[in-house]
C-alpha cells in the first residue's frame, strides 16, 4: 500500500477529533479510502490518494457503528466513487478510527467489508489513537476470500515524523484534538445521542524509492529520524502476492514532494485557500487547503462551476470541506470554480480558480 503523507496527516486529524470528542475513551470516525489498486509484476499496489469522511450518528455509543441512516449515506457515497474506466481514482477500501482494546477488525468492520466492498484487493486502515505518544495503525486485506479480523500483519506509527515525512503544519491541530480542544464556531465532526462534538502522486525527478523492512519501521517509533521540515510525498507499505500467500515480506518506500508556497502577507494568509485546479487525464482534481482559517472555522461551504455548457453547486459539509479535494470528471474547454465558504454567521470568503484546456 502506499500512503501519501498528507492522508496520513489529515486521517490522523480526524480520528484525534474523535477521540477528544467524548471523555475517557473516545469516539470512533470512519470513512473510505481513495485511490487506484494496479498489478505491478508480482504484486498489487494499492495507493491511496484522498479520502472522504463519513457521518456517524452514533446512536449505539462512541464505536464505529453506522445506524440505518448512515448506512444509506455510505451508500450513496459508494455509488459516487465505483471504479470505471473514466476514473482516476475511486474507492480502494475503509479507514477507522479505534478506541477498543489492540488493533483489529470489528464485526461491524467485516459486515462492512463485505456488503460494500467485495473487490479482492479492498483493503482496511485501522488507526489507533493515543494522547501522549505516537498513535499506531494496522493494515488488513484478504487471505484466500478472508480478512484475517483479530491482528494485523503489519503494525506500525501512523504519524508523519515517526514516518520519516519529518514536521507538518498539522500537528498543532492534531495536539490540539486529542484533547478536545476545538477553535471557536468550528464545524462538528462526531455526533453522540447524548451529547456533540466538533468533524497525483508527485516524487523528485531521479530519487530511487528507499525501502525499509519491519525492523527498521518499527525502530522509528524509539528513535525518530531527524528532519528539516521535509513537506510531502508518500509512505510505501508494499503488500506482494508472495506477502499475501506466506506473511513474509513487508516494507516501507517513502518519496518526497513540495507543498505550494503560503502567501507572506499576514492578511492574505489568514483568508487564502490556495484553491488550485490540475488536470488528471480526463477528469480535473479542485482542491483547497484544510488548514487555512477560513476553511478550519466554516461551518458550510458550496464550490461553483461555471462552464459553457452548465452552472451548478455544489454544498459542502464540514467533513468535505475538511477533506480538501473534489475531483470533477470531464475536461472541458474552459471552467471556473468558486469555493465559498461561511467563518461565521453573515460573513463569506470566497476564492476562485480557472481553468482552461490547452
Amino acid at each position: 500500500m502506499q500512503l501519501q503523507f498528507d492522508v496520513v496527516d489529515r486521517i490522523l486529524l480526524e480520528v484525534m477529533r474523535g477521540f477528544g470528542a467524548v471523555p475517557k475513551r473516545g469516539a470512533e470516525v470512519g470513512g473510505i479510502l481513495l485511490g487506484t489498486a494496479e498489478l505491478q509484476g508480482e504484486r498489487i499496489v494499492v495507493k491511496v490518494e484522498n479520502f472522504e469522511a463519513l457521518d456517524c450518528d452514533h446512536a449505539s455509543g462512541p464505536s464505529f457503528i453506522l445506524s440505518e441512516d448512515d448506512r444509506v449515506a455510505f451508500q450513496g457515497t459508494m455509488d459516487r466513487w465505483k471504479g470505471g474506466p473514466d476514473r482516476r481514482i475511486y474507492a480502494v477500501g475503509y479507514y477507522r478510527g479505534h478506541t477498543r482494546d489492540g488493533i483489529c477488525l470489528a464485526a461491524e468492520d467485516l459486515a462492512i467489508l463485505e456488503d460494500v466492498f467485495p473487490d479482492p484487493t479492498a483493503i482496511a486502515l485501522i488507526v489507533k489513537p493515543y494522547a501522549t505518544k505516537a498513535s499506531m495503525a494496522g493494515i488488513f486485506f484478504r487471505e484466500e476470500g478472508q480478512f484475517k479480523a483479530d491482528a494485523s500483519h503489519l503494525e506500525f506509527p501512523f504519524r508523519r515524523k515517526e514516518l520519516g515525512g519529518g514536521s507538518s503544519g498539522m500537528e498543532r491541530l492534531t495536539s490540539a484534538a486529542r484533547f478536545g480542544q476545538q477553535r471557536a464556531r468550528e464545524a462538528p465532526r462526531v455526533r453522540h445521542r447524548r451529547e456533540e462534538a466538533a468533524p497525483a502522486e508527485r516524487t523528485e525527478e531521479g530519487r530511487a524509492p528507499e525501502y525499509r523492512s519491519v525492523p527498521e519501521a518499527m525502530a522509528m517509533t524509539e528513535a525518530p529520524p531527524k528532519s528539516k521540515g521535509v513537506r510531502g510525498g508518500w509512505v510505501w507499505i508494499p503488500l506482494s502476492f508472495i506477502f499475501m500467500l506466506l506473511g513474509v515480506v513487508v516494507g516501507f518506500q517513502i518519496a518526497l514532494s513540495m507543498r505550494p508556497k503560503q502567501p507572506a502577507n499576514p492578511w492574505l494568509e489568514a483568508w487564502d485557500m490556495t484553491l488550485q485546479v490540475k488536470r488528471s487525464g480526463e477528469e480535473l482534481a479542485v482542491t483547497w487547503d484544510p488548514l487555512a482559517s477560513a476553511v478550519r472555522n466554516a461551518t458550510r461551504g458550496a464550490l461553483i462551476i461555471q462552464s459553457r455548457a452548465e452552472t451548478r453547486t455544489i454544498e459542502l459539509r464540514g467533513s468535505q470541506l475538511q477533506g480538501g479535494s473534489v475531483i470533477y470528471r470531464g475536461v472541458p474547454e474552459r471552467v471556473l470554480f468558486r469555493l465559498e465558504v461561511y467563518p461565521r454567521e453573515r460573513a463569506v470568503v470566497s476564492e476562485t480558480a480557472e481553468f482552461k484546456r490547452e
